[in-house]
């Protein structure tokens, strides 16, 4: 994969911290929370790995929501595309 633009991987950043803060208390949210952490540290750092975090951040939404990884994705299409999670 290619270094990602800023532009999709700020859109999954914000679209999950407003997932998040939609409901702190549910029973994954902290594993959303520290997924965020994580991504947001590496791509302000430019640690390696930003696209692995990516995904452990779209899977910990799905699990936050109980949604399908498409249903996540849909209001973020270049995120799909970006990590070739186009469903």
């Amino acid at each position: 994969m290619s270094a990602p633009t800023t532009e999709p991987v700020e859109t999954l950043i914000r679209h999950g911290w407003d997932v998040y803060e939609q409901d702190t208390e549910c029973s994954h949210a902290e594993q959303l929370r520290i997924a965020l952490w994580q991504l947001e540290e590496a791509v302000d750092y430019q640690r390696p790995g930003v696209e692995l975090l990516a995904r452990r951040v779209v899977q910990a939404l799905t699990i936050a929501t109980g949604d399908e990884v498409d249903e996540v994705l849909a209001p973020m299409p270049a995120v799909a595309v970006w990590l070739e999670l186009n469903v």
